[in-house]
């Protein structure tokens, strides 16, 4: 079986600027996917480009090796409607197709670090949609988005919708659906169809097989193109309890075995074997 899959998110330890998130250094990431016979992988740490010029400096050493293997620069940005204290902080993912498209990540990111503040005890390096859609009208064609995870604002949407409708809460279920579509709206916008993608996820969890269900129906309802992200915070089953220890180094207890369960690099075929469309 050739294996063409490209995984378009993952993270290494430079995602660890704001909280301890993830163990893969940028060069055990880019082997280990190499090791499983990926056609490449996406940086996308947790706003932050710092491990770019150590990704780009190893990507050089192994082009002769492996002239095949592509690797994606990206940013893992947290997009809102404002910078008020208190709300939900959404993921989306942006990466950069060339040049111009990588000066657009260095703007938005910019301006998510010289905005931040302090909420909840913590950093917050929000990007808005306002100003995504600034940059993007001049950079349009140049950057890819997905949705991203769980996390995302479809996604939370979609899990809103879905658990509404179990409950038999219409109401509920209208106003999650009409998030959603205005949501799906503005990326189309902002990105074109080309450029965004609706990003699932790998897992065996009922939560996210529900999401991703509910994904895959939005992307054919609006002909966008379905991808699939691990969400890679470490590199192999059994690095599992180094990441879930590393993660509670610190004070306090993080939960971490359900979220993170399935957040390693893959190959197709445990790809496929997890998906459950």
């Amino acid at each position: 079986m050739i294996n063409t899959f490209f995984d378009v998110h993952a993270h290494t330890e430079y995602s660890n600027i704001r909280l301890l998130d993830c163990i893969n250094h940028p060069k055990e990431l880019i082997d280990r996917a190499i090791e499983l016979g990926l056609s490449g992988c996406s940086i996308t740490d947790h706003e932050a480009l710092c491990s770019h010029m150590i990704v780009n400096k190893y990507a050089k050493e192994i082009k002769e090796k492996y002239p095949d293997f592509r690797i994606a620069l990206g940013n893992e940005i947290y997009l809102t409607e404002t910078r008020e204290s208190g709300q939900k902080y959404y993921h989306f993912i942006l990466l950069a197709k060339d040049e111009l498209g990588y000066r657009a990540l260095k703007e938005l990111s910019s301006t998510a670090w010289y905005n931040v503040y302090t909420d909840r005890r913590m950093e917050r390096v929000p990007t808005l949609k306002s100003e995504l859609s600034e940059v993007m009208s001049r950079y349009k064609g140049h950057v890819i988005a997905t949705t991203a995870c769980m996390g995302g604002e479809l996604s939370t949407n979609l899990y809103g919708m879905a658990l509404a409708q179990v409950a038999g809460d219409e109401k509920m279920a209208r106003f999650y659906y009409e998030n959603a579509c205005q949501f799906i709206e503005y990326c189309i916008k902002t990105f074109g169809k080309d450029d965004f993608y609706i990003e699932c996820a790998p897992s065996t969890k009922s939560d996210q097989i529900t999401v991703n269900r509910k994904l895959l129906k939005v992307a054919l309802a609006y002909d966008l193109k379905l991808v699939v992200g691990t969400d890679a915070h470490y590199l192999t089953k059994a690095e599992r309890q180094v990441h879930k220890a590393y993660l509670n180094s610190k004070n306090g207890e993080r939960e971490v075995d359900d979220f993170y369960e399935f957040s390693r690099l893959m190959d197709s075929e445990e790809i496929f074997e997890l998906l459950n469309l």
